[in-house]
């Protein structure tokens, strides 16, 4: 009969000796208020379920799982429809204005509140992915984002909306956790292009949220765009649950989450590189929701009165460059520095204003052309400035993406909102002036420090666009530019990085000119104290 018992059991713990079985099994007569262990609490076992890791993705320290190219697209399809969440109201303003009776500039608020609320999770909620397990992080918060995105698809209340709207982007944050990760797992000759997919597979679910919501709102109820992304979450989900390795926190001994907010701004301020590309993202992306918000009201309005149809379509203009994207990554940025492609995506973005600025009113030639050049420029410079600063610190990639994206996404809450205020008063030609004046600036801002200046403003080491003439003289054991301080070892699977030589010469640079590197005990000790 003992061994009859000892067989039945599922419990991963040695079982008890026979003394302490019976003595147990006396006892419980007297202890009728304590739980049954044959009927355990519903929601532990429930939240167990939800968080149990299948075999096949629990993680091996001596055989890690590797990064394949299915891993690559599942994070790119994750992320593609998850930050569609923020753009689906995008097309749709002017119909959620009438659904809900307020003006078009009250219903501008939405998207306002949307990107408001994804700068708060980038600052508050993306640096803990540098603590806490990503497969379980990641989880938690894409269920808690389906579970909240019910009310939207239920709610009549405008004020009701607006809340569920901005805690919804809080949450909807996963994408800047998956960038590191693909950052850390992807070997070091195939890290480019692994960024590459998937950011591109950000920016087809940026796309695709407009194209959709202009399509179903068109021929359905707006309200079916809601409901048809709330299957995609949960489908997410489910897809994340069965296939994304246990990767193990790259910080198993913990970090005060004080002070993992203080390293953020304690390295924005220590590297220049790092505050130049945050503010031509900032230009950048205030010009990039500036456009789509404000766009929306220009063709619904006269001389154009466009249907929500075709206002989505305007989106499929933008997929060419989301294949170009790639190519011109492998093609141009890898070869020469970033900040050549920076400014070629710049000055891209700012020909494609103007035309459409100017003549935008009387021909929609002109917001056709601007899709398209602001599309590919801005998608050039992103990709560019995020090989640049992710040569930063190697083991605090996660809180550099974090510094570099909450800029990024306070731009777009400031295009979003001087956009819409701007358009509400001057019309298109003054909101896209306005557009013109932010991309100027981050040209400015370019020219204002050259790739080999390792200080704020200047264009010490020359202006050759090559890297070759970077290249460090002692040769880098894994050939990758940003891990100039010495091989990077122990990250398989997304363990902490470990940086094996830290006594570079002071004149060594890292490839591609980004970033002044070195040995010295200044440089060891910040990134110490930065959590590293």
């Amino acid at each position: 009969m003992a061994a009859s018992s000892r067989r039945g059991s599922s419990q991963p713990e040695p079982p008890p000796t026979p003394d302490t079985r019976t003595s147990s099994t006396a006892a419980s007569p007297e202890r009728k208020d304590a739980p049954s262990a044959a009927s355990p609490p519903k929601w532990p076992t429930i939240w167990a379920f939800i968080f149990y890791t299948p075999k096949r993705c629990r993680y091996d320290p001596a055989n890690p799982p590797p990064f394949t190219i299915w891993l690559n697209l599942l994070f790119a399809f994750a992320g593609a429809f998850t930050v569609a969440n923020l753009y689906y109201n995008h097309p749709i303003l002017h119909i959620l204005a009438q659904e809900f009776g307020v003006s078009n500039e009250r219903a501008s608020l939405i998207p306002t509140l949307a990107q408001a609320g994804y700068a708060s999770g980038l600052l508050f909620l993306c640096p803990l992915g540098d603590v806490f397990p990503r497969r379980l992080f990641v989880l938690s918060l894409v269920l808690f984002t389906s579970t909240v995105w019910l009310g939207l698809c239920l709610t009549k209340s405008f004020a009701v909306f607006c809340s569920l709207t901005l805690i919804t982007s809080v949450t909807t944050v996963t994408p800047q956790l998956m960038l590191p990760l693909v950052g850390d797992l992807a070997p070091p000759h195939r890290r480019a292009g692994a960024l590459s997919i998937t950011s591109s597979g950000f920016l087809l679910g940026l796309l695709f949220a407009r194209l959709l919501s202009g399509v179903v709102t068109e021929y359905t109820s707006w309200r079916n765009i809601y409901w048809l992304s709330l299957g995609l979450q949960y489908l997410i989900f489910l897809l994340l649950w069965l296939f994304m390795p246990d990767y193990p926190s790259t910080n198993p001994d913990g970090i005060n989450y004080f002070r993992i907010l203080y390293s953020i701004g304690q390295i924005f301020v220590t590297h220049p590189l790092l505050v130049q590309a945050c503010l031509v993202g900032f230009c950048t992306s205030s010009t990039f929701t500036s456009f789509w918000t404000t766009l929306t009201f220009l063709l619904s309005a006269p001389p154009y009165e466009y249907s929500t149809l075709i206002i989505g379509l305007f989106a499929l203009i933008g997929i060419a460059s989301m294949f170009l994207g790639p190519l011109w990554s492998r093609l141009v940025t890898d070869r020469m520095i970033p900040l050549f492609s920076v400014i070629i995506g710049l000055v891209i973005c700012l020909l494609g204003t103007c035309i459409g600025t100017y003549t935008g009113t009387f021909t929609v030639a002109g917001p056709v052309l601007q899709t398209a050049f602001l599309d590919f420029g801005i998608q050039t410079a992103m990709i560019a400035n995020r090989s640049a600063i992710y040569g930063i610190l190697p083991r605090a990639r996660n809180r550099v993406n974090t510094a570099y994206m909450i800029t990024a996404f306070c731009g777009q809450l400031t295009g979003t909102a001087v956009g819409n205020h701007v358009f509400a008063r001057s019309g298109w030609i003054g909101s896209g002036s306005t557009s013109v004046g932010f991309l100027a600036a981050a040209l400015v801002l370019c020219v204002a420090r050259g790739p080999r200046e390792t200080r704020w403003v200047g264009w010490g080491g020359g202006w050759r666009i090559r890297k070759e003439g970077d290249v460090a003289k002692k040769p880098v054991a894994d050939g990758d530019g940003d891990e100039e301080k010495g091989k990077v070892v122990g990250g398989g699977g997304g363990s902490s990085t470990r940086h094996v030589d830290e006594k570079r010469e002071l004149e060594t640079r890292t490839t591609g000119g980004d970033e002044e590197v070195g040995g010295t005990k200044r440089d060891k000790d910040r990134d110490t104290a930065m959590g590293g």
